[in-house]
């Protein structure tokens, strides 16, 4: 299974019980080498919400959005992705795109020739 599947079927991001939140794998390596980081679950901009909805505790999943964070190239189609975007005003390399549907990750990755093989 590749990283994204695993993000968006069981997130990365927890926070148990009065710990601090633990982060696993959230950087995707496409083929062609463009990269971008993926987040789901406490405390990101991703969706179920996990922190607003049952407090601390398991991640949930799957997750139909996600926190995608800091692209090596500017996603398109930017028309799209630019809607999500925190910050635009200087490089969309440099920002993070919120609540960003699954489907439009997935075919990012597919666009960049897919997942390198972990």
């Amino acid at each position: 299974m590749s990283v994204f599947e695993r993000i968006v079927r069981h997130g990365n991001r927890h926070r148990p019980h009065g710990g601090e939140f633990k982060s696993s794998e959230n950087k995707i390596v496409c083929q062609d080498g463009f990269r971008v980081s993926v987040i789901a679950g406490w405390g990101c901009y991703s969706d179920p919400r996990e922190d607003l909805q049952f407090g601390y505790g398991e991640v949930l999943g799957p997750f139909y959005a996600v926190e995608v964070g800091f692209p090596t190239e500017r996603p398109e189609p930017w028309d799209t992705w630019r809607e999500y975007a925190d910050s635009t005003q200087d490089d969309p390399t440099k920002t993070v795109y919120g609540y960003v549907p699954t489907e439009m990750v997935r075919a990012l990755i597919e666009t960049h020739g897919g997942e390198v093989a972990a």
